[in-house]
């Protein structure tokens, strides 16, 4: 874990919010490591790469939402059997704001990698933009879907 944390992942402000206690169990915490190990570690080495190719500044990547228990999942309209409540999932950004440049890496390059992963979501609202990333869904499976939503 040399970029991300499971803190980092469990930070909610919509938990400290209505304090709420969002840590993850023993299970949800490996899951966590794992999809810090096996998927958000390659994907920001993989996007620091493109960014130094492409002079497109800092390769860092920004996590807006990881874990989230059952109450926080609900705060914040996330659906009932979200990845994110098996420490499966995180919500992610570039930190250099080249969020067009980011949809389009990981999906016609990232999502072509041999990194396997369950689900990519290109997220999109009237206010906002980010990508979902999973490593399995709540049976395991690692499906390779990418695709885009728009809320």
């Amino acid at each position: 874990m040399k970029h991300f944390s499971v803190p980092e992942l469990c930070r909610s402000s919509v938990a400290v919010k209505y304090r709420i206690d969002n840590k993850p169990n023993a299970i949800e915490k490996r899951h966590l490591v794992e999809l810090i190990d096996n998927l958000l570690e390659p994907l920001r080495e993989m996007w620091v790469d493109h960014c130094r190719k492409n002079n497109l500044g800092t390769g860092a990547i920004k996590v807006t939402s990881g874990y989230r228990n059952q109450r926080v999942n609900r705060l914040v309209g996330g659906v009932a059997m979200s990845s994110h409540l098996f420490g499966y999932a995180a919500d992610i950004k570039p930190m250099n704001g080249k969020q067009t440049e980011f949809e389009w890496w990981i999906s016609n390059v990232f999502a072509k990698s041999s990194v396997l992963f369950d689900q990519i979501i290109i997220e999109k609202s009237r206010v906002a933009r980010w990508i979902h990333v999973s490593i399995k869904n709540r049976n395991g499976e690692q499906r390779m879907q990418c695709f885009t939503a728009v809320k």
